[in-house]
């Protein structure tokens, strides 16, 4: 009779779990940057996404922990982009992975990169989650389009970066190169270092001096002393400029490159 009760008590609980939404049976997705979870939300923004880089650290100096390690291993898919994320201390053996951009470094940032990646993220969130292909297909084309609103967003307010610009580290390089914006010096030259000494600093401060009106680019997220330091030793103004490659974690990549360009709107 004990039993009946119990078993009486669990059926309206099973049901609800049963009939829950479709959300709760979503296969978890794995990136390792917030703007790869941003590419996966314009085909799918019910997806359910988790960022391997918490809010606010340094790509550069990431360390997986016991949870993010579990976390990561129940995924349905890894989505990464090992030009940017191939020093990081990640689990072998990860199985289905979708490696975006290993020839390449801050593939997000650009308009071209972006376009041909998001049919093949389309294709990877298809296979693991077949019920959802309908949903994702008919996000593709509207997704797409939006990039090349975003192209033309970029090309409209670089317009007035003809002299060129300097950077202390390449996330925007690609973008720029894009652009067809002359990237007049980038100190760091990998994307994982601090490689500029004093000899490349004075370099540069030459280069700056011959091209008044030249940017200073910065990312929020990597230092900028090298760009304060040739602000303040200038013979001609400098321009700083600020952009945020990383976002925050499930924002649309749309909305990231859409921030950016209004950021450098109104910083010109």
């Amino acid at each position: 009779m004990l039993r009946m009760r119990n078993l009486t008590r669990l059926i309206p609980v099973a049901l609800l779990w049963l009939c829950a939404p479709s959300s709760l049976w979503a296969a978890t997705i794995s990136v390792t940057l917030p703007p790869l979870a941003g590419l996966v939300m314009m085909l799918d923004d019910q997806a359910e996404v988790q960022c391997l880089l918490p809010a606010g650290a340094d790509p550069h100096h990431f360390q997986m922990q016991p949870r993010t390690v579990e976390r990561l291993q129940q995924s349905a898919l890894l989505i990464r982009a090992s030009r940017d994320d191939g020093g990081w201390p990640l689990p072998p053996l990860l199985g289905n992975t979708l490696d975006l951009w290993p020839d390449i470094d801050h593939g997000w940032v650009s308009p071209d990169a972006v376009r041909k990646a998001l049919p093949v993220i389309a294709n990877a969130l298809i296979r693991i989650q077949p019920e959802r292909e309908q949903h994702i297909r008919a996000h593709l084309q509207p997704a797409l389009q939006q990039v090349e609103q975003i192209d033309r967003a970029w090309q409209q307010v670089l317009k007035q970066a003809t002299t060129g610009v300097i950077m202390q580290h390449p996330s925007w390089r690609r973008l720029m190169q894009e652009m067809g914006v002359p990237v007049l010096s980038t100190l760091e030259s990998g994307h994982h270092g601090h490689e500029f000494g004093p000899h490349q600093l004075e370099q540069t401060l030459a280069t700056l001096n011959q091209h008044p009106g030249a940017w200073l680019l910065a990312d929020t997220g990597h230092s900028a002393a090298a760009l304060d330091w040739l602000a303040a030793h200038s013979d001609v103004p400098a321009r700083r400029v600020t952009l945020d490659a990383l976002g925050a974690c499930g924002e649309p990549w749309s909305k990231l490159m859409l921030d950016n360009i209004q950021l450098l709107d109104g910083q010109r």
